[in-house]
């Protein structure tokens, strides 16, 4: 009839694909070639993306509700995001990174440096369940410290985040490792187990690399007058004290007690600001200017003022705006239709286990290169294979561990993800610089590819072993 609203209609397999290579195009021409922000490329693509849904009668109202909807999955860990800047100016006002960085340069090895960084950053993302808590306190000392031993930074960064996404990965704390199971239907310690398979041979490769690294830039080679001007400006400016490095220490209690993120980073931050007052005798005005703005200090020392002067609430805005931008894109994406036209079409060509496990993994790899967000991939990833899962009757964790090994631990290094904003605004490295050093990231999800092709670590359900192979 005349006047009938027509009814939206999904977009189409190709148009879906043109939109995806346009995200990528923009994203990456303009990030790598311009030397640019991802907001505004990532901006572009959702308005492009918002453009092509309206011409298939999608109303704004709908492309808008499907932008809050995926946001709102977010809002919760950028939350936390906010409370780690405030976490770190306090940190750094109270003598707490600088007493870390302070006895750390004294005690870690410039040969066995990248190896300490991986496995330290492994236990304390593993202990607190979050990469980006990991890489903001302890991530951040360490950096300070490899830079004071001739440390390449974009070395140094590979293995921060490394670490911290092996914890990110692997800690029942995790917000991916308690979404990937939920989105399967598999319970937590059975997807933790499972993942083991992939994540130890890994591990073991990441340990070696580092290892050779650290011995070809650590031999005996590094500045030792850096070093000393680095911990004689530490002294004239910080009151250093091993009881100032108990605030970290509590956060690993925090977490044994069960104490949620987000309140347990704010009282370690109020640690922080009292150690700030008690010991190092800023000012209130200090303090409230520096969890705002982010901690400053002048020592004339070009290295060491590169270490101090970061933290605040406003620092984390630039990486706030970039998962609020990239979500947008992402919930227009899934709204229209086009994630499912693409997603489908790369169901129809699964014709066996292996390559089910497979195509979960690079759907959920492609997912995140396009949308450069965790949860994103492993939500869409899931939804769309957890029937063929059930059809072939393939236990969930099958499922909860493929999502992980690759929608989880490649979002430090996708350049416009809210993770590597996060890491740049911290570590003061692009994922353009540290990515490609990164090797948890990258290797991970070859060795579950590679596990998956040769058939093996894929549990069935009842007494049926083979499925339809």
């Amino acid at each position: 009839m005349k006047g009938e609203k027509k009814t939206a209609k999904p977009v189409g397999f190709w148009l879906s694909v043109l939109t995806f290579l346009v995200l990528i195009v923009l994203v990456v021409s303009m990030t790598a070639g311009l030397k640019t922000a991802p907001h505004v490329p990532l901006l572009m693509a959702a308005a492009f993306a918002a453009v092509v849904g309206a011409f298939h009668r999608f109303s704004w109202k709908e492309m808008m509700e499907g932008m809050t909807g995926a946001i709102s999955t977010a809002l919760p860990a950028l939350l936390i995001i906010m409370s780690i800047g405030i976490l770190i100016a306090a940190w750094m006002a109270g003598g707490v990174i600088p007493t870390m960085v302070y006895y750390g340069l004294q005690i870690i090895s410039p040969r066995f440096f990248l190896v300490t960084a991986l496995l330290l950053c492994s236990l304390v993302s593993l202990a607190i369940g979050s990469s980006l808590s990991t890489i903001g306190t302890v991530g951040v000392a360490l950096f300070g410290i490899g830079s004071a031993l001739g440390i390449p930074p974009a070395i140094t960064a590979g293995a921060i985040v490394s670490g911290a996404y092996f914890g990110d990965k692997m800690s029942p704390l995790s917000d991916t490792t308690n979404l990937a199971p939920s989105v399967s239907d598999a319970n937590v310690f059975d997807h933790i187990r499972h993942m083991m398979v992939t994540t130890t041979p890994t591990y073991l490769i990441c340990i070696v690399i580092y290892g050779i690294i650290g011995f070809a830039y650590g031999g005996g080679t590094a500045d030792t007058a850096q070093i000393e001007a680095t911990l004689r400006t530490l002294r004239e400016t910080f009151v250093i004290h091993p009881l100032l490095l108990l605030p970290p220490l509590l956060v690993l209690v925090m977490v044994i007690f069960r104490i949620p993120a987000l309140p347990g980073l704010m009282g370690a931050a109020v640690l922080g600001m009292l150690a700030a007052v008690l010991v190092q005798g800023a000012s209130i005005t200090e303090i409230l200017q520096g969890i705002m703005n982010g901690f400053t200090a002048s020592t004339g020392v070009e290295a060491v003022d590169t270490l101090l002067n970061r933290g605040g609430l406003l620092s984390m805005m630039k990486t706030v705006a970039l998962a609020i931008v990239a979500l947008s894109f992402a919930g227009v994406f899934e709204c229209t239709g086009m994630a499912s036209s693409i997603l489908k079409k790369v169901v129809s060509h699964v014709k066996t286990e292996r390559g089910l496990v497979i195509a979960t993994i690079l759907t959920a790899w492609g997912i995140l290169l396009g949308t450069g967000q965790q949860y994103v991939a492993i939500i869409m990833a899931g939804r769309l294979f957890r029937p063929l899962y059930q059809e072939y009757n393939l236990k969930p964790q099958n499922l909860s561990r493929a999502l992980e090994d690759a929608g989880t631990v490649f979002g430090g290094i996708v350049p416009y993800s809210t993770g590597a904003g996060f890491t740049e605004g911290m570590l003061g490295v692009s994922a353009w610089q540290y990515g490609p050093f990164t090797f948890f990231g990258w290797i991970n999800p070859l060795v579950a590819i590679l596990i998956a092709a040769l058939g093996k670590s894929m549990p069935h359900l009842g007494q049926k072993e083979k499925g339809r192979t």
